[in-house]
């Protein structure tokens, strides 16, 4: 009976822990950009079209990456038909924008991180008992640093997941001699070195736990002949182990790469040359900590800081309260050692991705999930500590409340996040407001989305241009339906700027005054994340009537959303057979959805046309539906006089009608009275006689 109860808890919690895996990696993804998509449709392309060498994209090499998100997308071109090449060049929605299906890539990334989830629950259950594995299952779900690199096309989260599950599966073969373990570590070791170069840290990680287990099991040392004889048989059953795992690596490495099959030596080599290179390479594009704009290596505390503030109001002071529970049981002689080679694989990774010169937050995420297991685990000790106090020994149940508050704590303050889990940000060291001080924010994009959709539901969005501090982030351009141009363009109509490249100040020589000059005039709309603005929207568009030389001011309006500002004329005497430039400066609330046109007439005493002009407004450039809200148009009209046209006073006026129906505007003057004919007169023309 007890059995089936256990058997029934732990199928109950691997279900939990895999709906809480998936679910939030499943749905819109926030991926920055589009490297790892077009690589994985390479990958399947070069694969079905049978050149192996085209396998290799990258020296990452990503290969697992690949085959699960290639896969994805071919499902999905499969189910909405399309054709051979349309994944690299898909064709137009009906919003009119190129949708490359990333999220069919990162939906196949997300069930098979979470079924890799789940299976370290598996394990934690082995290792450390029900309740770990549970905590640790679920803090690793809802982990928003691993959230936000689970939910991009990118190599870093299945590095992460093959690296721990490798690890731990080690750990568990050491605990409970199972070789089928043993087996399993190196193929997700084989799957780790097929994804990223960091992965490589788990052959000496792998030696030294080995060695240090034996040694450990062995408690002294002897110089007998039986002793020595003992020694040799650890020695060759470590051996054993590690050439069966490195073995087993070895040939997932070599089987699930094809690049492999036909020139091993060469892929090889352009993996390590890389690999090297980038390690004592700083990044190419300056970084930002502790509020300074850092060119190189920003040093080992920006890691360190990167774990405090990604890490949650549960999980830090968890990981510091499993520590002093784990130096305190060693002081008692109490075997943890499962948790000790846990934390040797954190320290181990942390301390070489310090040594290395390029650094970005996301590298050290392998290191990071771990820390999920030790706050699990400290969890269940407090939790075991206080159901252990006086009168609540005798109430066994103290401790699965205790949990679960923690456990719901934790989903609070992470799903509130959702979809955009890279804004999270320590509540306990200050939240965003503090972050945006120490470390680089907005690295996925967050918000360039929203701007995008606020920005295509303005008037005439398609034809609009807008500036963007990074051309190139998928998080604006697939969702906007109008022209992404880099920041500064001098057709932009808007500018969109972000926090990370203002933190970082990335071409601050092209965006910095234009910087400036949208602080002081204020931005048109922008969105923030825990109180901290992400993306600010401005006018790039003339918006300022004062910028402009009006001549003669008029103030009227037509219907409820267009005001005339003014005019200026070319000719203040005129002569038949002149053309005469009437400059008419137009501004709106940009509410239009009409076609309204611009007439302007030239009339004699008799209320007859002399000369004429109709038309779409700024030569035929800028229909009224695509006027923006507070913009100031410039629209030249050009009339041509009669070379006979007698000389005499003319009328000038100017009105609007819609083209569908020539219907006029109502004219409104600046008293608010309807103007007669909805025409207004803008003053009266000597015409001299030829």
């Amino acid at each position: 009976m007890e059995v089936r109860r256990r058997s029934c808890i732990f199928w109950c919690g691997l279900v939990v822990v895999f709906l809480l895996a998936l679910f939030p990696r499943l749905f819109y993804p926030v991926s920055k950009y589009r490297l790892w998509y077009d690589r994985s449709v390479r990958f399947w392309d070069a694969l079905l079209a049978g050149d192996l060498s085209g396998t290799y994209q990258q020296y990452h090499p990503g290969v697992p990456t690949m085959w699960v998100a290639g896969l994805g997308l071919r499902i999905y071109a499969a189910v909405h038909g399309w054709s051979d090449g349309e994944l690299l060049n898909p064709p137009l929605t009906s919003a009119g924008i190129k949708h490359y299906p990333v999220e069919a890539g990162v939906a196949a990334l997300g069930v098979v991180i979470s079924l890799c989830i789940c299976l370290v629950y598996a394990l934690l259950v082995r290792l450390l008992g029900w309740r770990t594995g549970i905590i640790g299952g679920c803090l690793l779900a809802l982990d928003p640093f691993y959230l936000k690199g689970s939910k991009v096309l990118h190599v870093d989260a299945m590095l992460a997941t093959t690296m721990l599950v490798s690890a731990l599966f080690l750990v568990s073969f050491l605990h409970a001699r199972s070789r089928s373990h043993l087996l399993l570590s190196g193929a997700f070791a084989g799957l780790a070195f097929l994804t990223k170069s960091p992965a490589w840290f788990l052959i000496p990680y792998a030696v030294l736990i080995t060695i240090l287990h034996h040694l450990a099991d062995r408690g002294h040392i002897s110089t007998g002949s039986s002793e020595i004889r003992t020694w040799g048989r650890r020695l060759w059953e470590v051996t054993r182990s590690l050439g069966g795992w490195g073995l087993v690596a070895g040939c997932v490495f070599f089987l699930l790469w094809p690049a492999m099959w036909t020139a091993p030596v060469e892929t090889m080599s352009r993996v390590a040359e890389q690999a090297l290179f980038h390690a004592k390479t700083p990044h190419p594009n300056p970084n930002f900590f502790a509020g300074q704009v850092v060119d190189g290596d920003p040093g080992p505390l920006y890691y360190v800081a990167t774990l405090a503030w990604k890490t949650t109001l549960i999980t830090l002071p968890a990981i510091g309260i499993a520590i002093l529970f784990l130096l305190r049981r060693r002081k008692c002689g109490v075997d943890c050692r499962p948790l000790w080679y846990v934390l040797m694989y954190i320290g181990g990774f942390l301390l070489m991705m310090m040594l290395a010169a390029k650094k970005w937050s996301r590298y050290i995420l392998p290191a990071f999930i771990a820390l999920d297991v030790l706050a699990a685990w400290g969890l269940v000790q407090v939790a075991g500590s206080i159901g252990r106090r006086g009168r609540l020994q005798e109430r066994t149940w103290i401790p699965a409340p205790i949990i679960t508050v923690a456990l719901i704590a934790q989903a609070v303050a992470v799903l509130r996040h959702h979809p955009y889990y890279g804004t999270h940000h320590n509540l306990l060291l200050g939240g965003s407001r503090v972050a945006q001080y120490i470390l680089p924010l907005c690295q996925e994009g967050e918000g360039l989305d929203l701007a995008a959709r606020f920005l295509n539901d303005c008037p005439g969005a398609e034809l609009i241009t807008a500036g963007v501090q990074d051309v190139n982030n998928e998080m604006f351009r697939s969702n906007f339906v109008g022209h992404a141009r880099s920041i500064g363009h001098p057709d932009a109509d808007y500018h969109v700027f972000f926090i990370n490249a203002r933190q970082r100040k990335i071409g601050i020589d092209h965006w910095g005054g234009l910087w400036e000059s949208c602080q002081q005039t204020g931005p048109l709309w922008s969105v923030s994340f825990d109180g901290v603005p992400y993306v600010w929207i401005c006018r790039a568009y003339p918006h300022d009537p004062e910028a402009f030389a009006i001549d003669d001011r008029v103030d009227a309006q037509f219907g409820d959303h267009i005001h005339l500002l003014g005019y200026r004329l070319s000719l203040s005497d005129l002569s038949a057979g002149d053309v005469l430039t009437v400059t008419l400066f137009w501004q709106s609330d940009g509410q239009l959805h009409e076609d309204y046109h611009v007439f302007v007439h030239l009339l004699d005493t008799d209320n007859l046309l002399a000369a004429q002009h109709d038309g779409v407004p700024v030569h035929r450039e800028r229909p009224t539906w695509s006027w923006q809200d507070m913009e100031v148009l410039q629209d030249e009209h050009m009339l041509l006089t009669d070379v006979g046209l007698p000389g005499g006073t003319y009328t000038l006026s100017v009105g609007m009608y819609d083209y569908p129906t020539m219907v006029r505007l109502p004219a409104i003057g600046p008293a608010g009275e309807r103007l007669p004919e909805d025409r207004i007169v803008l003053q009266e023309i000597r015409v001299n006689s030829p």
